[in-house]
């Protein structure tokens, strides 16, 4: 796997960390029409790949409760 993995969205970086996945370091100004935006960088490793199957079987979840 590679070193880092790019997140740009809040609720998902608050999910993955409860799961267990490690972020490296947060930035500022990587997104071109946003410059406040912060960019979120893990581990890209085994935390982070379980982390993410969990937040696909929880989004997959949430999704079948609504219907």
């Amino acid at each position: 796997m590679g070193d880092k993995k790019r997140i740009f969205k809040v609720k998902v970086v608050n999910f993955l960390l409860k799961h267990g996945a490690e972020l490296l370091e947060v930035r500022t100004g990587e997104v071109e029409n946003d410059p406040k935006a912060c960019t979120f960088l893990f581990a890209n490793d085994d935390k982070l790949s379980g982390a993410l199957i969990a937040l696909k079987e929880y989004n997959k979840a949430k999704r079948l409760t609504l219907k």
